[in-house]
């Protein structure tokens, strides 16, 4: 059973601006907003612009999901690489989130094209 479900878009263009924007503006931004390991998987691309966006994407996308809990922060959700697949982490907030949802399994999807990143989260019960 669906207990939550949650999109988002991302222009790939705003995070292109802010991470060739000033130094320390574009380093608060990915500290505040991205765990080491994802801006190490970011970083190793063509285009950090676009993953960074896709990213985002997910962890509003899993917010909006998991009914924007109180207290939730950019770190609370991860987005790893699973075998290949995207897939969430979640703590902090998001994990207490989920636990009071009866969250059994966090689906994720990501693409970008045409200067858009789209994330799709559906959150299964147990």
């Amino acid at each position: 059973m669906v207990v939550g479900l949650g999109l988002d878009v991302v222009e790939i263009a705003r995070i292109r601006k802010i991470l060739e924007g000033p130094a320390e503006h574009a380093q608060r931004f990915v500290a505040r907003c991205f765990t080491a390991d994802e801006r190490a998987y970011c970083e190793k691309e063509r285009d950090p612009a676009a993953r960074y966006a896709a990213r985002f994407a997910a962890k509003e996308a899993a917010s909006k999901a998991l009914g924007v809990p109180s207290g939730i922060a950019f770190l609370d959700v991860e987005v790893v690489r699973a075998g290949g697949v995207p897939a969430l982490v979640l703590s902090g907030a998001a994990q207490g989130a989920a636990t009071a949802l009866g969250v059994g399994r966090a689906l994720l999807s990501l693409t970008h094209d045409g200067g858009v990143a789209v994330a799709v989260v559906v959150l299964e019960g147990r």
